[in-house]
């Protein structure tokens, strides 16, 4: 009997943690201009397009590593969790992985402004929840499992658990 590789292999989901951690950090800056916010833009006008896609790339570097600086460790145990109940179901469907991103992500955003905003009644952190928090965290998600579809091993059975869930 052939045995099933699984989707989902400690090694792989330790390596897959930082790269779409970074990757959804840096989906925060074009959430931010997609938003209008009017600071933003006004930082790569004026300097030519080549000039801009290099300012681009840098800003884009800068909050990957400042997202894996900053919210790598408190996010990390929550992440164990959500991949060690993925490995004990078995699952390798995107919208698990997906839907992990999007709690990561809203819990964390909870936590970060929910404290600070509790006697000011005019300011609503729900609307930069769902602006941000749930683009970024579903950009991490897909792109964890993307990491773990694409290293999964390549000799599968028809019936692999590599295959994804549609």
């Amino acid at each position: 009997m052939k045995q099933r590789p699984q989707f989902v292999t400690p090694l792989r989901a330790i390596i897959a943690f930082p790269i779409s951690l970074a990757a959804g950090a840096m989906t925060f800056l074009p959430a931010i201009m997609a938003e209008g916010v009017p600071q933003v833009p006004s930082v790569f006008v004026g300097h030519g397009i080549v000039s801009n896609l290099l300012r681009f790339s840098a800003t884009e570097l800068g909050i990957a590593l400042l997202g894996l600086a900053i919210f790598g460790l408190p996010i990390f145990p929550f992440y164990v969790c959500g991949v060690f109940v993925a490995k004990r179901l078995q699952t390798s469907h995107w919208l698990y992985f997906a839907a992990l991103g999007i709690l990561l992500a809203t819990g964390l955003w909870i936590a970060a402004v929910l404290p600070q905003s509790r006697g000011v009644n005019h300011y609503s952190p729900y609307l930069g929840l769902i602006r941000f928090a749930l683009p970024v965290g579903m950009v991490a998600g897909l792109v964890c499992w993307a990491f773990l579809y694409l290293t999964c091993s390549r000799n599968r059975a028809p019936d692999s658990s590599c295959e994804p869930g549609l």
